[in-house]
């Protein structure tokens, strides 16, 4: 009697085994696996959304041995795609940088004292990420040495997080970042340069004028705090001169 129940209760269940199956499929299919895919679910969900010009003040507060050793207050500006410019301790000093593309440009009481190829790994991830074609950050990533291969997920300040370059969340010797689950949006990189190990945190991001923002920036070399930015004046300007990121305009900018 068994024997002849089995083929009518197991046509019944058919319906109910294929959905959970599909189901299981679409999850597994929806959600990211891989580094190349979370940066393409991070450009799909804020596409037409992030804002492509950024301009504050920071309180950049500096420690040694755990303990301040001495705070400026700096202006920044950032304007798509890959343009950063930042005064030093205000626009009278003369000093700070302008990231250019793919070029960094470093000013010493008003002269150039050093030009090299280098982009930043914040600007990419934190910015650009929402404006290039995902390739273009894919490939910018590999450059930057993250694995996007590897692929993992943990928890960071108690929320849900993508591990993008290892597989192993507490292996620090690898260049990685960590991207918000549910937002998408960056909240740590690790990199390794020249036997230096930088850890940056993405924290106490704010809803600003219906904007993201992350408002402390915390930086540790070797898992030692020397850095922390705070911060304020926070605006998102309409219109931004392509002058205030030209080098040899440098000592006349002023943004505010």
């Amino acid at each position: 009697m068994k024997r002849n129940l089995l083929p009518y209760i197991l046509y019944l269940l058919l319906p109910f085994l294929t959905l959970a199956c599909t189901q299981k499929m679409i999850t597994t299919a929806s959600k990211p696996q891989t580094g190349q895919q979370v940066i393409e679910a991070m450009y799909r969900h804020w596409e037409n959304k992030w804002y492509p010009s950024f301009a504050f003040d920071q309180r950049a507060i500096f420690y040694k041995d755990d303990r301040v050793s001495r705070e400026e207050t700096w202006q920044e500006i950032y304007s798509y795609p890959a343009n950063l410019h930042i005064r030093f301790d205000g626009f009278e000093t003369g000093n700070g940088v302008i990231y250019n593309q793919d070029t960094v440009y470093t000013f010493k009481e008003g002269k150039l004292v050093n030009k090299q190829y280098s982009f930043h790994p914040l600007v990419l991830l934190s910015f650009d990420v929402y404006f290039y074609d995902p390739a273009t950050t894919i490939r910018k990533a590999h450059e930057l040495n993250f694995d996007l291969s590897q692929l993992t997920e943990a928890t960071w300040q108690g929320r849900a997080a993508y591990v993008v370059g290892t597989t192993d969340p507490n292996d620090q010797s690898r260049s990685q970042f960590w991207v918000d689950k549910e937002n998408l949006y960056v909240v740590r990189i690790l990199t390794n340069s020249k036997g230096v190990a930088r850890d940056v945190e993405m924290n106490n991001y704010q809803e600003i004028e219906g904007n993201m923002v992350a408002t402390e920036i915390v930086f540790k070399n070797d898992g030692q705090l020397f850095l922390r930015e705070e911060y304020f004046n926070i605006s998102f300007p309409v219109k931004v001169d392509p002058s205030w990121f030209d080098p040899a305009q440098f000592t006349t900018t002023n943004w505010k």
